[in-house]
């Protein structure tokens, strides 16, 4: 077999293995059939916290490590949120709500709720939306180098939650978790990656979006 023959055959397996299946990096929660989600409220990202209790918000993730997360880790997810879900405004209706009315709307649901469902249920009712979409970052570590050379490369992990504004249900949930590796040991992660170059956690972090908000109801 020719040298131009193993490549293209190289080529057709890469796409066949990377198109049957969730992206590298991605774990799912079984998702749930969604009728008549008209607003969704979008709550700023979170930082994971070693020491948290069940409340705020109940949020199922198995076998993530947490590490390091940038001071500007929240604000960039957040944009890069708000960017990635404006194409699906076509569907529904997205409420985003600032840091300071989260705070506000988190500390009067704390008094009075006793569990994650009666928060989430508060913050439905308050602000009359249906559903509500939640994030939490486990990682945000920049990387350390150039595009073409790295002393260390980017390292992302969080994860997105959708609940059921009215019974507080996890209607669907996607993790993404990832630390850029040399094309070298894993080619599989090509699709994800987008080019042969070490990516910032803003890129790696605005492709794990993108991969994740594929399946959003």
């Amino acid at each position: 077999m020719s040298f131009i023959r193993k490549c293209v055959l190289l080529i057709l397996v890469i796409i066949g293995l990377t198109g049957c299946g969730v992206s590298p990096g991605i774990r799912e929660y079984p998702a749930t059939p969604i009728e008549k989600l008209k607003t969704i409220l979008v709550l700023p990202f979170d930082y994971h916290c070693p020491t948290e209790s069940p409340l705020p918000f109940y949020c199922p993730v198995a076998g993530v490590i947490p590490g390091e997360i940038e001071p500007y880790a929240k604000d960039v997810m957040n944009e890069l949120l708000r960017k990635e879900l404006e194409p699906i405004f076509l569907r529904h209706n997205f409420l985003f709500l600032s840091q300071n009315d989260y705070e506000t709307l988190l500390e009067e649901a704390l008094s009075v709720a006793k569990t994650s469902k009666d928060l989430v249920s508060y913050f439905s009712k308050k602000t009359e939306t249906q559903a509500i979409l939640y994030g939490k970052i486990f990682r945000f570590k920049q990387r350390r180098g150039s595009s073409w050379a790295v002393e260390s490369p980017a390292s992302v992990a969080f994860t997105l939650v959708l609940y059921d504004g009215q019974t507080g249900k996890i209607l669907w949930q996607r993790t993404f978790d990832e630390t850029q590796k040399p094309l070298s040991e894993n080619i599989l992660n090509l699709p994800l990656y987008g080019k042969i170059k070490w990516l910032t956690a803003e890129e790696l972090a605005e492709r794990g979006l993108k991969s994740l908000l594929r399946t959003f109801p």
